[in-house]
């Protein structure tokens, strides 16, 4: 990704001289900064909205919609999950006319996965996850199935008690990718101003790491990298370009203010 820092770093140096500190104090200080802006920028947006977003885009990727087969996961009662154990087991011939409706509907093909533990969940959920993407999944059964066959990918027939113990626990990682950042901002003086559901990741399911050139007697500089995995899927050079111009701005106004008092 290209970003244009050159107007970023020319005021850098202004806001130096007027707030009369030194260049490296600046560096950091406002790189941390940078590092805050970074983390709204990258998605789910927002504070508790961008939580409630990546909670909500979580349920929509495991459970299935009403009405729909839609959902990797097929969760079922504890009467259906034993009776689907019991047909895979001793009587797979006839697991097909089992679980199929009065009019011809199946709800539950012989290809679908029966996962008994929250083991088998995660890694049955990992195996369908989007291959080089955002770790969103790929949509299971998105098309209507016919008597005998499956209409698209398969499922994972579930507990569904134990799957709702499993999407709460996944949603718990809600904000990993900008918790990336956060670990930068920590390295830099501290996650201030960075969401509490974000900062909890930092630095344990979410790296990143800094390279202070602040203090040196040639170029002085700040380098932060965002060590999650999928975060070009979530931060484009755009919104990079705009966690600076924002700070940018910020120090326009600091300047200002500096200025009109001296």
């Amino acid at each position: 990704m290209e970003i244009d820092q050159a107007a970023f770093s020319h005021q850098l140096k202004r806001y130096a001289l007027a707030k009369k500190i030194s260049f490296s104090k600046a560096i950091k200080q406002q790189g941390r900064l940078v590092a805050v802006n970074l983390a709204f920028q990258t998605q789910p947006f927002g504070t508790d909205k961008g939580k409630l977003l990546g909670e909500g885009a979580i349920t929509g990727d495991l459970l299935p919609k009403k009405g729909t087969n839609k959902g990797i996961f097929k969760p079922l009662n504890k009467f259906w999950m034993d009776e689907a154990i019991r047909m895979k087991q001793y009587a797979p011939e006839n697991f097909m006319r089992r679980f199929t409706t009065k009019d011809g509907r199946v709800w539950m093909s012989e290809e679908d996965q029966i996962l008994t533990s929250t083991g088998a969940m995660k890694q049955f959920h990992q195996s369908m996850r989007t291959q080089g993407g955002r770790r969103r999944t790929s949509r299971s059964g998105l098309k209507d199935r016919g008597i005998g066959r499956h209409g698209a990918m398969n499922r994972g027939i579930v507990d569904k008690d134990k799957l709702g113990q499993y999407v709460a626990t996944t949603q718990k990682k809600v904000g990993i990718a900008k918790a990336g950042w956060a670990h930068c901002a920590k390295q830099l003086g501290g996650s201030r101003g960075i969401p509490q559901y974000v900062t909890r990741h930092a630095g344990k399911r979410a790296k990143g790491s800094v390279i202070d050139n602040s203090d040196a007697s040639g170029e002085q500089y700040v380098t932060m990298t965002n060590h999650v995995p999928w975060i070009d899927q979530c931060l484009s050079a755009g919104q990079i370009q705009r966690a600076l111009d924002i700070q940018r701005e910020k120090m326009t106004t600091a300047i200002e203010i500096a200025l009109s008092k001296s």
